[in-house]
């Protein structure tokens, strides 16, 4: 059904509606015809009440503040309404009037006819309104939705590029090299590329796809600095399967990387520490750090792009339900991300 014939179908129930609850809200069974006759005699005024009230009245003065015109409009249009509606009491109706014929003119009645012309009117304006409100809301929530999506491309597109060119030049010197470990560095890369390029695109991803990335990662970086690393990976999930926000944890071991196995550091070495119990998670990431105060990398890891990233993806993605928490001596830089995922 297209929106044209949805909108006059709607229109057509509202006034059915209009026309049995004056009918049945009679009284006296006894005045079921005359209440009938009444009433199709009267739809046509209410018609033209409500939609001269909602869609010429309000939109042009009302809403344009112009509170004197709308006043006038009101009484000119009820003051009408109620001499057509005499005429046809006079000429029709006069024969339910016990005292007689339907006076042409008269104003004692004017309150009562004024909310006798826009009982429908007040009805369908409060019917409109709430539902442009809730069209309002609609389209600010679908706004914001795709705002919030762009953004989160936005900053997914920022890390894995920095990954991608780490990673790549890793392989390319073992392939100039020769050296027997670049197929398995290429095998590892083609899954991290799979995770980055097409299941990090979903909103949400097993814990087990996004724990297998970082073992793959910690995995290349590995080879890359041999005996002179030293880090660790430690996992412990009730459910493998609880979903999270693809790209999130990876990117908290990607800058521990960047910033804690600095060609500086003697003996660099990285923790990794993930404990996962029902939708509660906790994330760890215990790092080295430059020690000398001209060298020093922290600050950079603290307030750059990669921590800056990931605090902004986490308040999109998880409002009210994180908690980050950071903490460095001279000698290394700890982080701890509290997560509820559900």
């Amino acid at each position: 059904m297209s929106i044209t014939n949805k909108k006059v179908l709607e229109h057509v129930l509202f006034w059915i509606g209009i026309f049995l609850f004056y009918i049945f809200s009679s009284a006296d069974p006894e005045l079921f015809t005359q209440t009938v006759e009444t009433t199709l005699f009267k739809l046509p005024l209410l018609m033209i009440a409500a939609y001269t009230f909602n869609y010429w009245q309000i939109p042009r003065y009302l809403k344009q503040k112009k509170y004197f015109v709308f006043a006038l409009s009101m009484i000119f249009i009820i003051i009408l309404l109620t001499i057509i509606y005499r005429f046809m009491g006079y000429y029709h109706l006069d024969q339910y009037c016990a005292n007689g014929p339907y006076p042409l003119i008269s104003l004692e009645d004017f309150p009562f006819h004024m909310v006798l012309f826009h009982f429908p009117a007040l009805i369908m304006h409060f019917y409109k309104t709430n539902k442009e409100q809730e069209l309002k809301k609609e389209k600010i929530y679908q706004l914001e939705k795709e705002k919030i999506s762009t953004e989160l491309k936005y900053l997914k597109a920022q890390l894995n590029p920095h990954f991608l060119f780490n990673t790549l030049n890793n392989l390319y010197s073992y392939i100039i090299t020769k050296s027997p470990k670049a197929p398995e560095m290429v095998l590892q890369l083609s899954e991290i590329l799979d995770y980055i390029l097409y299941k990090s695109q979903r909103a949400s991803v097993p814990l087990a796809d996004e724990t297998h990335t970082i073992e793959n990662y910690i995995a290349l970086e590995r080879i890359k600095y041999e005996e002179r690393l030293k880090v660790s990976f430690q996992k412990t999930m009730a459910n493998d399967q609880e979903k999270i926000a693809p790209l999130l944890l990876l990117s908290i071991v990607e800058n521990a990387f960047k910033h804690g196995v600095s060609g500086s550091i003697l003996k660099p070495e990285i923790k990794v520490i993930l404990v996962q119990s029902g939708s509660h998670l906790e994330f760890s990431v215990w790092n080295t750090k430059v020690t000398s105060k001209f060298d020093n990398k922290t600050d950079n890891y603290k307030s750059g792009i990669g921590l800056t990233n990931i605090k902004r993806q986490l308040d999109l993605i998880y409002p009210k339900k994180h908690e980050l928490e950071t903490d460095e001596s001279d000698t290394f830089f700890n982080l701890k991300l509290t997560l509820k995922l559900d």
